[in-house]
């Protein structure tokens, strides 16, 4: 599904995950066919999808949407990625009511290798728990581990900080649009992120916040990571809210137990008391993910490569000095598009560095640098 469809689909939906998924089954296959008779109102309506909505799709101005969409988006730096493209996430794509598109700015998602972990909890936390959020982001980064978190105030801004402090990279999911810094006491921290991470949000540029819009963002905090750590909050909270959603997704959970007369740490205490992972220390997560998922550590990070390998051709240098601006990982039609070679060349060489043991090839045609 192309790019301008698919906002044409999320238009006439009004960005809404839940009435997408209800609608899509009506358009797969039909590509460009933006207004049809196959597109009837009453197998929209058969699927719980509003009157309303269904009469959008004969409504011309909802293509018309889609295409400024588009435009603003390629004039503003911000990327639209479709569940078809290379950067979309794989761990994504398991949660409920997976986001259809992306918007992204910043670095290029790299989340289809090596590990993200989520840090999260109270808006209002104490200077401890500050702390102790910010320790465990540089903790992760420093490891090579991916900080995920909303960049609301508190223990996600500090779990982004941290990460930051530590020469890592975080990804910033934002309830709101791609280019609207909210909160604004979050600024500095939003161009930092740009600089070493990535913000992404499912909604379009303009659009305007709904205090729903928060659980669906933390729906994708968890669906990008293997594991969220819970630093603080209450047992009803937006924070409980994301790791019940964390648990349902069969995600690692982690708790930061506190004190008993801390009225922040209720909520990881009880998630302690129920099972998750106890941070008893800083380097509890990424030591648990060192020991029982090594694999996820095969990829080298870009800051820290190896002495290069010997013997390359020209075209496997160009191939993993590309590989590398992508963090590591690639696909090979993002390959034949930007370095120009024949596809015959270029499936060649990938063969051959695979066969050394300098790439690892991945489901869906990427392919993932083991060193260079």
């Amino acid at each position: 599904m192309n790019v301008l469809y698919e906002l044409w689909l999320q238009s006439i939906c009004g960005f809404e995950p839940e009435i997408v998924e209800k609608a899509v089954f009506l358009f797969e296959g039909k590509k460009n066919k933006f207004s049809s008779p196959e597109m009837e109102e009453q197998q929209l309506c058969r699927r719980g999808v509003s009157k309303e909505i269904s009469k959008r799709v004969s409504d011309g101005k909802y293509l018309e949407l889609a295409k400024d969409v588009e435009e603003y988006c390629n004039q503003n730096g911000i990327r639209i990625i479709t569940q078809e493209s290379n950067e979309y996430p794989d761990l994504l794509r398991h949660i409920k009511t997976p986001p259809r598109i992306l918007f992204a700015k910043g670095e290029k998602l790299n989340l289809n290798s090596g590990v993200s972990v989520s840090v999260v909890g109270a808006r209002k936390p104490t200077l401890q728990g500050k702390s102790i959020a910010r320790q465990i982001g540089c903790d992760l980064a420093e490891n090579g581990i991916t900080v995920i978190s909303g960049m609301a105030e508190g223990i996600d801004a500090e779990g982004h900080k941290g990460a930051l402090e530590g020469g890592g990279k975080t990804v910033a999911v934002l309830a709101g649009s791609v280019d609207a810094i909210y909160p604004k006491s979050n600024e500095k921290l939003y161009y930092e992120i740009l600089k070493n991470g990535t913000v992404i949000s499912e909604r379009p540029p303009g659009a305007v916040v709904k205090p729903y819009f928060y659980q669906q963002r933390n729906r994708i905090v968890v669906g990008l990571s293997q594991g969220t750590v819970v630093v603080e909050g209450k047992a009803k909270s937006g924070t409980a809210i994301t790791a019940r959603l964390a648990l349902e997704n069969n995600r690692d959970v982690f708790a930061v137990p506190g004190g008993l007369l801390n009225w922040q740490s209720e909520l990881p205490n009880i998630l302690a008391g129920d099972g998750a992972i106890v941070v008893d220390k800083i380097s509890r997560v990424s030591e648990y993910y060192k020991e029982m998922r090594p694999e996820l550590f095969e990829v080298i990070r870009v800051e820290k490569k190896a002495e290069k390998v010997s013997g390359l051709s020209a075209e496997d240098e160009k191939i993993l000095e590309f590989i590398v601006q992508s963090g590591g990982v690639s696909g090979s039609e993002e390959m034949l598009e930007e370095l120009g070679f024949a596809p015959n060349v270029l499936s060649s060489r990938l063969t051959i560095l695979c066969i050394r043991g300098i790439l690892r090839q991945e489901s869906g045609n990427r392919y993932v640098l083991l060193k260079y």
